[in-house]
């Protein structure tokens, strides 16, 4: 069974609140893809065909034991080919119930007995290969990502043996998800592409159409959503269109031909398959209205109750948000009104009709917490219940836009659950009884029954914690905490979030590979670490223990980590922890945390003594600024604005309000421990003011302290800056391409670095290609690469480049651009500067890019801005900067510390706007 047809299964799950990582990555065994080859025995067949039709309707209990059944009954008869698909197929039923032990030994007699009965026909390579398949699937369950790798790989080649396409698309499409896992972001994309090519070339059929269909959603996952305006207008300017590559050829573009394929075949079940992914995809792109009509078309178009019921309930679901287009804003209202009362009683109709299955818990789950969000919203009660328990959309409408008919009461919406753990327990499904349990639970949070709530969501987490299933176990822990916190029980609440905590790290490759849009991270990762840390840190008048400071700051750290997964969407940052006695003793590190209520600081002081270092926790030091999250931000961006637009002297109060907040608490033990470095791990909207600016009331922060930020001490690699010729690639564009305006002064910038340092290559203009780059990093072995050009920091992987003068560089194609070095090579890049770059305006989280560059590039330390700054401003400061960091025994905080006050001493340049945009990321030393 190639993964091919069973992706298009998966098109048909519920995307609004269905579990992380729950039915979507199983195999979905198809009657179409048995061979043909089963024996004429009567008794084996039928259990066989049996089995594989109760897994499709994910009736998976009652699928294993039939299942099993067959298997025995195929090796009474000696067909041990049938016996190994038996097996293979009860592998996957295991594993959809997260029964991995068993999945394991299941899969494992298939194996031995391919290997006992060795053979070289079709019928044996196939279901070999098969076999390598399902195998794979288990091992991703498991976190063996290369084992995984390595059986799709061998299953591939196994179906290219024997020409079989749809194997070899299937398994080459399961290789994705592996090097996603695995990091590997181009290899995926290559990937893709080879498919895309496969299918491009197939004649149109059912199967092409089905490829296309696996491969939009496998394009959404990576997070290649749409063609860009600029590549759409060049594709249309082709007189004969190439097979289409998948830079330009996203999710959309695949689902769109997918369903040109199938509409042209009359597949009317495919075609409304295919429409409920196009709404994922819309969804994911943030195009609601387009969302809309897709789950509707999927809705009209299907013959399948189950298809029918989940495009509703997501239409239903999306009814909640607010109208895109603001001039249809009134007619959207009355006509979302409208869609809800048409919906309600149809989608319950639907739903009491449905027999038992995952799909139907799920669907039901669904339809209950969108019911939930309705009454909540008509009741007007948000503020005095947590959103978070029955997941509604962040943004929803107003509550003039819900009317309370057809919305049933909540012990009604509660009973519509009560049905599916039920269901579950009937299907002895303990994954989706663990979901519907925990769903439960939250409505009785809702509702403030708390007895209820806290019975309920302990079942729930201690089902998911014996399957196990932590990728929805820590959903039910982080609500356990909650309810908990509220009964007073803080330490319990507080064991309860750390084990939540502690079930994300353990799921962080899984977390990040699922792009689908019931996923996000700020609303269901981010919250839970922020929340731990407000217990840990709320002692009343007390001040907090120095265990649950140092648990804070190692909470802290991980959100950081958490963060940089979200970035790249991939958990491909290793993390060590460090302390900070071991990289600088004369450094300490700040660790500012915004949360809803106040702002919260974290120092980390270097021991004062060689007892004190065996104990770092003696070295902490906290203090709290009761102020809501909203005059936090507001301040922040007052201030950054202020910066910007050189409001002078504006600016000034605002910065010295965030030095009280952030530095003054802390300054005389600064002095006291004769501190020199400040290092900052900042928080939400803070990485984007430039610390060096916070003002004192007589002095700039700079004028104090070398500064630099990182994205968590975890990330860092402590080792000093090597005291050996520098050797610098240094590469440019001083004229206009694609849009972004001419940078004039580049040219002298480059010059200055070339005359400072000796050993230096210039590539300026029309040499700046990515080529280029990539040729001199691999035979320069340069620890320096300085890059002027124009480039965007951004939140998100995508929206984060270089411009050279092919093209754009994205973050993640960095790694390929940088780290071309032969392996007998000795040396990364210490330290990576890219001038011109700046952060994207208005995004809180664009200052991640910064940290995304440096990680990707494989570089110790990047030196960047926060925002554009005068042209000749920054040929001024990057020269210093070059002529400090050739001094020996100087750091790389203390060279742009210097390099920012001779600009400050400057009265051309002495407004922050010009020198504080600077910040090194990254190690310091």
């Amino acid at each position: 069974m190639s993964r091919l047809i069973l992706l298009a299964a998966i098109a048909q799950i519920a995307v609004a609140t269905s579990p992380l990582v729950a039915a979507d990555r199983g195999n979905y065994p198809h009657q179409q893809s048995q061979p043909t080859y089963l024996v004429q025995q009567r008794d084996g067949r039928q259990l066989l065909q049996q089995g594989l039709q109760l897994y499709q309707t994910e009736q998976f209990s009652r699928s294993v034991q039939i299942l099993q059944q067959a298997a025995k009954t195929f090796q009474t008869q000696g067909d041990f080919l049938n016996q190994v698909l038996a097996l293979n197929y009860a592998a996957l039923a295991y594993q959809q119930l997260g029964q991995l032990p068993q999945a394991n030994t299941a899969i494992a007699q298939s194996l031995d007995l391919l290997q006992k009965n060795r053979g070289n026909s079709k019928e044996y390579i196939k279901v070999r290969a098969q076999t390598l398949n399902n195998l794979g699937q288990i091992q991703l369950a498991e976190g063996k990502s290369e084992k995984a790798l390595a059986s799709w790989e061998e299953a591939t080649s196994l179906y290219a043996k024997i020409r079989d396409s749809e194997g070899e698309i299937g398994s080459k499409m399961n290789q994705v998800q592996a090097l996603q896992a695995l990091g590997l972001y181009r290899r995926a994309r290559l990937n893709l592409t080879d498919i895309n090519k496969l299918l491009q070339a197939q004649p149109d059929s059912l199967l092409k159409a089905k490829g296309l269909l696996s491969l939009g959603n496998a394009l959404r996952v990576v997070g290649v959503l749409d063609q860009t305006p600029q590549e759409q207008q060049q594709q249309q300017q082709q007189k004969q269109p190439q097979p289409q590559e998948i830079e330009n050829f996203g999710s959309k573009q695949a689902l769109e031909q997918s369903k040109d394929v199938a509409s042209k075949l009359n597949s009317r079940e495919l075609v409304s398959q295919i429409y409920l992914s196009l709404g994922n995809t819309a969804q994911a792109l943030q195009r609601t209205d387009e969302a809309m009509e897709d789950y509707r078309q999927a809705a009209a178009s299907s013959a399948s109750p189950t298809t029918r019921v989940v495009a509703q309930i997501n239409q239903l679901r999306l009814s909640l948000q607010e109208p895109q287009q603001q001039p249809k804003e009134v007619g959207q209202k009355v006509s979302y009104q409208n869609l809800q009362q048409t919906l309600l009683p149809e989608i319950q109709s639907q739903l009491d009709s449905l027999a038992p299955s995952r799909k139907t818990v799920y669907a039901r789950i669904n339809y209950a917490q969108t019911l939930a969000c309705l009454r909540q919203k008509s009741e007007a009660r948000g503020t005095a219940i947590n959103a978070t328990s029955v997941n509604c959309p962040k943004h929803q409408t107003s509550a003039e836009n819900i009317t309370t008919n057809n919305i049933p009461e909540w012990k009604a919406i509660a009973q519509i659950v009560a049905t599916a753990v039920e269901q579950a327990k009937s299907l002895e499904d303990k994954r989706a009884e663990a979901y519907a349990l925990g769903t439960l639970g939250g409505l009785y949070e809702q509702t403030q029954q708390w007895n209820d709530a806290q019975k309920l969501t302990q079942q729930a987490s201690a089902l998911a914690e014996n399957i196990p299933a932590p990728d929805i176990g820590y959903r039910w822990q982080w609500q356990l905490g909650r309810i908990l916190k509220t009964r007073g029980d803080e330490t319990a609440a507080k064991a309860a979030y750390t084990k939540a905590v502690s079930n994300l790290k353990s799921i962080r490759g899984d977390l990040v590979a699922m792009r689908e849009v019931q996923y996000s991270f700020q609303e269901e990762v981010e919250p839970i670490y922020r929340e731990l840390v407000s217990l840990l840190l709320q002692s009343g008048n007390k001040q907090p223990s120095q265990d649950d400071l140092s648990t804070a700051r190692n909470v802290i750290e991980s959100l950081k980590v958490a963060e940089l997964d979200n970035f790249f969407r991939r958990a491909c940052v290793d993390t060590t922890p460090v302390q900070i006695d071991q990289i600088d003793r004369t450094a300490a590190v700040i660790y500012p945390v915004i949360l809803a209520d106040r702002l919260e600081v974290i120092v980390s002081l270097p021991s004062s003594s060689t007892k004190q270092k065996q104990n770092q926790n003696q070295d902490l030091r906290h203090y709290t600024k009761n102020l809501p999250q909203n005059q936090v931000e507001d301040k922040l961006e007052e201030l950054r604005q202020k910066l910007e637009t050189r409001q002078t002297p504006e600016f000034l109060v605002p910065s010295q309000e965030v030095y009280q907040w952030i530095i003054q608490p802390i300054e005389s033990e600064l002095e006291k421990r004769q501190i020199k470095n400040l290092v900052f791990v900042l928080d939400g909207p803070m990485r984007s003011i430039p610390m060096a600016a916070l003002y004192d009331g007589k002095s700039y922060l700079v004028e104090k302290y070398n500064i630099a930020l990182t994205p968590g001490l975890e990330l860092l690699n402590p080792q000093p800056f090597a005291r050996t010729e520098r050797r610098t690639i240094a590469g440019g564009l001083s004229e206009a391409r694609q849009n972004f305006p001419a940078l004039p002064a580049v040219k002298r910038e480059l010059e200055e670095i070339e005359s400072t340092v000796r050993q230096s290559e210039v590539l300026l203009d029309k040499q700046f290609t990515t080529e280029a780059i990539k040729e001199a990093v691999k035979s320069l072995n340069a620890p320096v690469v300085h890059l002027a050009t124009h480039g965007q920091f951004s939140s998100k992987a995508e929206d984060t480049f270089i411009l050279t003068f092919d093209g754009r560089v994205k973050v993640n194609e960095l790694s390929e651009l940088l780290k071309t070095r032969a392996t007998n090579q000795r040396g990364a890049i210490e330290l990576l500067v890219l001038s011109a770059c700046s952060t994207a305006a208005g995004d809180n989280r664009a200052a991640l890019g910064i940290a995304g560059v440096a990680i990707q590039a494989g570089a110790r330390s990047t030196l960047a801005s926060l925002w554009v700054v005068d042209d000749q401003a920054t040929a001024d400061i990057m020269g210093e900067f070059y002529k400090q960091l050739s001094r020996p025994d100087i750091s790389k905080a203390q060279a742009l510390k210097d390099a920012q006050l001779s600009l400050l001493k400057n009265p051309s340049y002495n407004h922050p706007y010009y020198w504080a945009p600077y910040v090194l990321v990254g190690n310091w030393l």
